[in-house]
């Protein structure tokens, strides 16, 4: 479910008419207040992405200190895990681009002609 609402705000957060509509208010007399009521609106009215956006931050925040408070408590530790960590990940980059994008794109595309058919 977790997946699914941050797939979701992405794809929502990706999607280029807000933004359009968005650069076409903002010019336009009195366009810095019109632009903040249309944010303000449409953060309203897709406010699961909103969350989700806010949940990852709080997550994010929350293992960032995780990881701090066991590098301080063990830092001989923590170093040796960092050095295996950067190794995978300089091995497999490729590999998780390729399987993180056919991943969302898929999800993408099944949810799409879910929303098609439903």
């Amino acid at each position: 479910m977790i997946l699914n609402l941050i797939l979701i705000g992405l794809a929502v957060t990706l999607d280029p008419l807000p933004l359009t509509a968005f650069l076409v208010v903002l010019p336009s007399k009195r366009g810095t207040v019109k632009g903040a009521a249309f944010t303000f609106g449409w953060l309203a009215s897709h406010w699961e992405s909103f969350l989700a956006l806010f949940l990852y931050c709080v997550l994010a925040s929350a293992s960032y200190l995780a990881m701090e408070i066991y590098a301080v408590a063990r830092p001989a530790a923590s170093q040796a895990m960092l050095a295996k960590f950067r190794a995978w990940i300089d091995n497999h980059t490729d590999q998780v681009i390729i399987v993180g994008s056919l991943v969302l794109g898929l999800w993408l595309v099944g949810n799409s002609l879910y929303l098609i058919l439903t």
